[in-house]
């Protein structure tokens, strides 16, 4: 059978978005001259506009009459494939509703009974997973892994970002605040990268973390003393589109395992990543500038799936393991001094 063109339904998280981009990239080298067609969140719709791999991209709408026109349109555009990362009874029945002569996905019994092509998901939703069900479908894969495939065509469009700067995504959702780190530590972290490195920093996040990166940026200055160490708050002031080109800037990531980890990752730039909950083997940063900083515990990885009053995989991080990380990763990228050039 000849594949002409493919839908891809994508799950909701921004990491799961950046997760896709190499099974993407193996559809495209795999079916040259097929047309791919993108089933997104609106909010993540930013980050495949410019992407080579995507012709068309869908919003998954959350009203009633939007998930009844995607619907009717996934059923209109006779998808050769139709390939459903997410595992939600919404899109099982957009993948069962739609005409597609090739429905593949991932085992969720019972609303996976539409799929011809099923792969079970192990450990957490990831590119192992990806790349096991781009096999099942008898696709090869090129590159195993994420880093260059994030094209986002903007410029920066932040004012008066100084020359040297470490991005700091400290904030969790509230779903998922068994991820966060003590907000003090941040701030050590913070004020030790700029007596250091001469490195000011960036705080960014969504809306529910202005009260985070607020006590960071408090606990910076009263640490500080006489000292002016920058630090520039950009909670809740870019989307996804204005936060790439800033992360492609910067001298340093520090942040907890997020999107915006990933996004950063994706951008191969140095990444300090703080694991707790999470495991690193599914969800770890993709790139080699990148060291995660985590404590071995038996309870570890739980995948927030247990309520844990002590969070202490987190707590027990101390802010000299990670900035000990971060040393190593600002040394590796000094460029080699004294070297004989042969040059005269």
């Amino acid at each position: 059978m000849k594949i002409e063109k493919i839908c891809v339904i994508h799950l909701n998280q921004i990491g799961d978005l950046v997760f896709s981009l190499p099974l993407l990239r193996a559809l495209k080298d795999n079916c040259p001259g097929a047309s791919i067609h993108s089933v997104v969140k609106p909010y993540l719709r930013g980050l495949l506009e410019d992407s080579p791999y995507v012709e068309r991209i869908y919003i998954r709408d959350d009203s009633y009459a939007g998930r009844l026109d995607l619907a009717r349109r996934l059923h209109r555009n006779g998808y050769d494939m139709l390939i459903s990362l997410a595992r939600s009874q919404e899109a099982m029945l957009l993948t069962a509703l739609s005409s597609a002569g090739i429905k593949a996905g991932f085992v969720h019994f019972p609303w996976d009974i539409a799929l011809d092509v099923k792969e079970t998901v192990a450990g957490h939703n990831c590119w192992i997973n990806n790349a096991r069900l781009l096999e099942r479908l008898g696709m090869n894969i090129v590159k195993n892994d994420y880093v260059g495939l994030l094209a986002v065509q903007q410029e920066c469009s932040v004012s008066g970002l100084p020359e040297k700067y470490v991005v700091v995504s400290a904030g969790a959702s509230s779903r998922r605040l068994a991820k966060a780190w003590d907000e003090q530590k941040y701030a050590e972290v913070i004020v030790s990268l700029y007596r250091e490195h001469g490195l000011s920093a960036v705080l960014v996040g969504g809306g529910d973390t202005h009260e985070c990166n607020g006590l960071i940026a408090r606990y910076v200055s009263e640490r500080s003393g006489r000292e002016e160490i920058d630090v520039i708050d950009l909670t809740g002031a870019l989307g996804l589109r204005e936060l790439y080109p800033l992360l492609k800037k910067a001298a340093l990531f520090v942040g907890i395992d997020s999107g915006v980890m990933h996004m950063a990752s994706a951008a191969d730039i140095p990444v300090v990543a703080l694991f707790g909950p999470t495991d690193p083997y599914y969800v770890g940063p993709q790139n080699t500038h990148s060291i995660v900083v985590r404590k071995e515990m038996k309870c570890s990885p739980c995948y927030l799936n247990r309520s844990c009053k002590d969070i202490y995989c987190m707590r027990s991080l101390g802010a000299d393991e990670v900035m000990d990380a971060c040393r190593t990763l600002l040394e590796r990228e000094k460029p080699c001094m004294g070297e004989d050039t042969g040059k005269v």
